[in-house]
């Protein structure tokens, strides 16, 4: 059993019960989560496991506060159970951090994170739920603007989820793809960056908390400006590859080059496949050719090698479009089988 245990502690069992199957099913942080509604079970415990942190309701809180030890107070975040009741937006002076009972689960897992990362020093232990022995890393680049890259890169990534844990990163300046996000993130991938760098040992942490998921697929929302991506060189992100793969456990990582990085051929060789959208007219294919030239003069020609040449799925259904991914999927499983 991990040391890193938390616990969740209402009278309630089925509100208990659901909270408890939510956090383990949307915190992919290596905690025990151990669930309690009566006070002696949850005493019994607390008497031979630590507990770095707690969920309870104010309810039980207040039946509780005598018998419970100042370290399992370190760390808490109390359920209010009124429905009036406005919340504290973060730590309050007693040390916890106070929330409505009645907010969306996501939001609870949300503030677990929060407080995770403001007392780091309290969970060195976390690491993320892992287990992946590979890591493939999918490019996407092609020359030629409009072309549909970024949507056959979220298309691709969604399919693969069901395979495997994937994330996707964007390499585009003013980027649309945080709309479909719903919401802007505050922190983006030059943030993580910064993480995999400066703050190596809190990584899990701070991905658990920049990451989004939508359709099965991680997203890290891309730089806001050109000159951000430009300062994001091949060498810091085969250290986030790296670190993606050994700690956040991703089978797949993908990867939306459209602005250029510093050392942009050096992250096309990382790849294992990439996969490069053209079109029949011969304005694209002279430029698809210069392309290509580029990278031999550069001495990259095992990226050819590597790359799947597809077309603009214009006119295609939604089905026939997924079809038509799954067998872009199976190419480059063959590419990258003949170059093991």
């Amino acid at each position: 059993m991990s040391n890193m245990v938390l616990a969740v502690f209402d009278k309630s069992s089925f509100y208990c019960m659901r909270l408890a199957e939510y956090l383990r099913n949307n915190i992919k942080l290596t905690f025990d989560i151990q669930a309690f509604t009566r006070k002696e079970e949850f005493l019994k415990f607390s008497k031979d496991n630590r507990i770095p942190l707690l969920i309870i309701s104010s309810e039980c809180l207040k039946e509780m506060e005598k018998d419970m030890s100042p370290d399992m107070m370190k760390n808490v975040i109390i359920l209010e159970e009124d429905p009036g009741y406005k919340d504290s937006g973060g730590i309050m002076g007693d040390g916890a951090v106070h929330i409505s009972k009645f907010l969306p689960a996501m939001r609870i897992v949300e503030t677990v994170l929060e407080l995770c990362v403001e007392r780091a020093e309290d969970f060195t232990d976390l690491g993320i739920r892992s287990g992946a022995e590979k890591c493939s890393v999918i490019g996407f680049y092609t020359p030629l603007s409009g072309s549909g890259q970024t949507s056959l890169a979220v298309l691709m990534g969604e399919q693969l989820s069901g395979e495997g844990k994937s994330i996707l990163l964007s390499f585009e300046s003013f980027s649309s793809l945080t709309k479909s996000f719903g919401q802007e993130t505050p922190e983006d991938i030059t943030d993580l960056m910064y993480y995999a760098e400066c703050e190596r040992d809190k990584f899990s942490l701070y991905l658990e908390r920049i990451k989004i998921t939508k359709s099965g697929l991680d997203y890290i929302a891309p730089a806001r400006t050109s000159m951000q991506i430009r300062e994001l060189t091949g060498e810091k992100i085969k250290n986030l590859i790296n670190l993606l793969w050994s700690v956040g456990g991703y089978e797949y990582v993908l990867l939306d080059l459209k602005d250029y990085p510093e050392g942009f051929f050096e992250i096309l060789g990382l790849c294992d496949v990439v996969y490069t959208i053209g079109r029949n007219n011969s304005a694209d294919q002279y430029r698809m050719g210069k392309y290509n030239k580029v990278l031999c003069e550069n001495g990259y020609e095992s990226v050819i090698s590597r790359t799947v040449k597809c077309f603009f799925p214009d006119g295609r259904s939604g089905l026939t479009y997924r079809r038509y991914v799954r067998e872009l999927i199976s190419e480059g499983r063959e590419v990258q089988s003949v170059g093991a």
